[in-house]
């Protein structure tokens, strides 16, 4: 027998799937916004609260990079142990333990930079990234049992568009919160408490959920080694691996300091920080759709690489900024946010057509796994230039400034890996879902923080247009 409704409806068990897959998503998204490396809560946190030195800044922000890469050694073990269900709620309560364990320990912890705080938040945060690692994985395969294909577009792009409300809702919040306490401990130990209780209701949901008979997986894959060896043949695959590890490790370099530059050296709040950031969100959220026309028509490498240089002679102004022009930082971020939007769509739309369909599950995995390498040792470096560059004379407001010269300047360069990707444009995305967490890993990589919870997939009305569109020029 099936639930009803209160309208007397039969609550199926797909119905209850889909409800309670809503309802994980919004109650998760706070606390899975806080996990990304280089967040600006944690940012505020680590350097003003407690006074972290830009070099351990630097190494605690790489820790979900680290824990990405060597998840794909991890993961497999674990999936032939437990299924795909077990292991996301699994992983789901290693994330929330490990956010208690932060706030039960938050009061207690010296302020300073000193052997027992360092030693605290390098075990925490690195429990939080590898749980974050295990579940992006296993949920990502769990969906595809939960969820069937023929609702897979139409769900998640609601599914998308709920969740980015409530993230723009959750950044709002964030910053009424942080301004009010000013900053105070309190904020964050009422902030981190309120998105641990919305996480355990996700988790709750997540138990609710059972794997549907009726959905379609993924069709069997070959073996890895096989896998490995379709991938290493592949040529345009492996230069775009190659641009993914060095854009991951140019974005990362200096990019979880921008933040922190404008905590010690702009003197503004979190709140302050946290509502331009929130304009960049919203600059992205514009362009999409203007993005996504010039994708279809151009194709994603060209597309990708104007987007790129665009962003960067945003971000290029940053090496001029200090406290007497404050505004052009309201110009700025919106304009960053705006441009990188058609980056992040071209590199998740190319990652999708560039994997063969016989090795995706490998391609996706190197991808992911090379690049977050590459990414881990960005902050790592990017910390130790800015302490040399003090030692050597500069101050820290000419350090910054140096590093956002240096860090657009390599980021335009890496265009040129990008290039010699050789792009079929008439080739078709297949309808994937298979990118879902693993893109929003890949997404904080490249410092494409509002792509966090998007899920990219194609609709049977976006291949139906593309069709007509074909029909009409044969005829």
């Amino acid at each position: 027998m099936h639930a009803t409704s209160a309208h007397g409806e039969k609550i199926t068990p797909l119905r209850r799937n889909l409800r309670l897959g809503l309802w994980d998503g919004v109650t998760a998204m706070p606390l899975v916004v806080l996990s990304q490396p280089g967040n600006f809560v944690v940012a505020a946190l680590l350097t003003t609260s407690f006074g972290f030195s830009t070099g351990t800044y630097g190494l605690i922000t790489s820790l979900p990079f680290w824990f990405n890469f060597l998840q794909v050694l991890l993961t497999p073990l674990l999936a032939q142990r437990l299924h795909a269900r077990s292991m996301t709620i699994l992983s789901a309560f290693l994330h929330v333990a490990g956010w208690i364990a932060l706030l039960v320990a938050l009061p207690f912890i010296p302020v300073g930079e000193n052997a027992r705080a360092v030693g605290v938040f390098l075990t925490v945060f690195s429990i939080v990234a590898l749980a974050s690692a295990i579940n992006g994985v296993s949920w990502n395969a769990w969906m595809q049992e939960c969820i069937p294909v023929r609702l897979r577009g139409k769900y998640f792009g609601f599914r998308n568009r709920l969740l980015y409300l409530s993230q723009v809702a959750f950044m709002l919040g964030v910053s009424g919160l942080l301004a009010w306490l000013d900053g105070t401990l309190l904020a964050y130990q009422i902030l981190f408490g309120a998105a641990i209780v919305l996480r355990i209701g996700s988790v709750v949901a997540q138990s609710r959920m059972k794997t549907s008979t009726n959905a379609s997986t993924a069709p069997p894959q070959v073996p890895w080694r096989d896998q490995i060896h379709v991938v290493r043949q592949d040529k345009t695959l492996v230069r775009f691996i190659v641009f993914a590890a060095v854009m991951g490790f140019a974005t990362n370099l200096f990019g979880p300091f921008y933040p922190v530059f404008m905590y010690e050296e702009l003197h503004l709040s979190a709140a302050g920080t946290n509502l331009l950031l929130l304009l960049g969100v919203l600059g992205a959220a514009i362009a999409f759709p203007t993005w996504g026309k010039l994708l279809d028509r151009f194709g994603n490498v060209p597309v990708m690489v104007v987007s790129v240089l665009l962003w960067q002679g945003a971000n290029l102004s940053m090496c001029v900024s200090d406290t007497t022009n404050l505004w052009m930082l309201y110009l700025v971020m919106p304009a960053g946010g705006f441009f990188s939007a058609g980056y992040g769509i071209g590199l998740f739309g190319l990652l999708l057509k560039l994997t063969p369909p016989g090795a995706r599950t490998m391609g996706m995995a190197l991808f992911v796994s090379l690049s977050s390498l590459a990414a881990a040792l960005g902050p790592i470096t990017g910390g130790y230039l800015l302490t040399a560059a003090q030692a050597r004379g500069f101050t820290l407001m000419e350090a910054y400034h140096l590093a956002f010269v240096i860090s657009p300047v390599i980021i335009g360069l890496s265009c040129y890996f990008l290039h010699r990707v050789r792009e079929a444009n008439s080739a078709p995305v297949a309808e994937v879902v298979g990118a879902m967490r693993s893109v929003r890993t890949v997404a904080s990589l490249f410092g494409l923080s509002f792509l966090v919870n998007q899920v990219f997939f194609r609709t049977a009305e976006g291949r139906g247009e593309k069709l007509r569109a074909r029909a009409s020029k044969l005829r």
